[in-house]
């Protein structure tokens, strides 16, 4: 019954987000008039971003396989990157469980090993968007003090800074204080991922995922352009500020997500980050679909094709 429930859950809100969301657009047509301010260069240069952005995710792929000592190029790991956004399109987080089963069957990675990491590197993607994000807003905030900042969302980012390196700089005492606690060093599960926690072949896991921060700044300052971009539309002030709080509150969606897309659930973090600025629900569902449509442009086709080959070749290995 729960296991029906949970799959039902994510369909049943992403359902009723598209419902308020349509139902919004069609009793207010007219905020959405801004639209038509939208021309092709805007939109090729967004496009152009995302493309960046998915090179920036093909690059993660590829640094967590040579943690492995494994190998994946560049080009098969944009494809990959591509058919993991396609995957996430319908079912949240599906796109991970591809990415685990795509390296279990070609270079034989251990998915629970996979997916332990991809945690860890998640922990630094938060830390990034956060730490980086409240960085950002209170340099914003100094150059023109006519910024209305939310404390709320100052605390907010603060605390996801202070949590995620606290996590990051002690989870192996952490982990060591539970196994002799309760004595359960003998259980599988504990043997499976105990060597996260300790040097394995001249491998250190923090000096590892200290080389993502550079690629999860660079992402910040991809997305941070992308709304910037697309509030130039809106032909209003706070451009700077905004695009900021956008960028932090549309990663850390992503990865709080519970609907396919985080649709509905970017807008949600969006509205209340950016509450005390002069920006209104319209304009903010257009940003953000705005990232996802040009987005979808890219990884759709590449992909859906991706997948139709791989799938097939493991069908003719049977």
């Amino acid at each position: 019954m729960f296991s029906v429930i949970k799959k039902i859950l994510p369909y049943s809100i992403l359902g009723i987000f598209i419902f308020l969301i349509y139902n919004f657009y069609s009793n207010n047509k007219s905020d959405f008039d801004f639209i038509y301010n939208l021309n092709y260069k805007i939109l090729i240069q967004i496009i152009i971003l995302c493309f960046f952005y998915l090179i920036t995710e093909a690059i993660i792929l590829k640094k967590i396989t040579y943690f492995f000592y494994k190998d994946i190029s560049y080009t098969k790991s944009f494809l990959v990157i591509n058919t993991t956004y396609l995957c996430n399109t319908f079912v949240s987080f599906s796109g991970l469980g591809f990415r685990a089963f795509y390296l279990k069957k070609i270079f034989k990675i251990n998915i629970t090993d996979f997916i332990i990491l991809s945690l860890f590197i998640i922990l630094i993607e938060i830390f990034v968007f956060s730490f980086f994000g409240l960085c950002f807003l209170i340099f914003a905030d100094f150059l023109d003090e006519s910024y209305k900042i939310s404390k709320y969302l100052k605390f907010i980012l603060f605390s996801l800074s202070i949590i995620t390196v606290l996590i990051f700089t002690s989870y192996d005492y952490f982990y060591k204080f539970i196994i002799n606690f309760l004595n359960i060093d003998q259980k599988k599960y504990i043997k499976k991922i105990s060597f996260f926690f300790t040097k394995t072949k001249n491998v250190d896991l923090k000096r590892f995922l200290l080389k993502f921060i550079w690629i999860f700044l660079i992402q910040f300052i991809i997305l941070f352009l992308i709304f910037y971009l697309g509030h130039s539309v809106l032909d209003k002030e706070n451009s700077l500020i905004f695009s900021i709080i956008a960028t932090s509150s549309t990663d850390l969606s992503f990865i709080f997500t519970i609907t396919p897309y985080a649709v509905g659930i970017s807008e949600a973090f969006i509205f209340f980050s950016s509450s005390d600025l002069d920006i209104n629900l319209a304009e903010i569902i257009f940003l953000s679909n705005l990232f996802r449509l040009s987005i979808f442009l890219i990884y759709f086709l590449i992909g859906l094709v991706h997948l139709y080959f791989f799938l097939n070749k493991i069908r003719y290995e049977k």
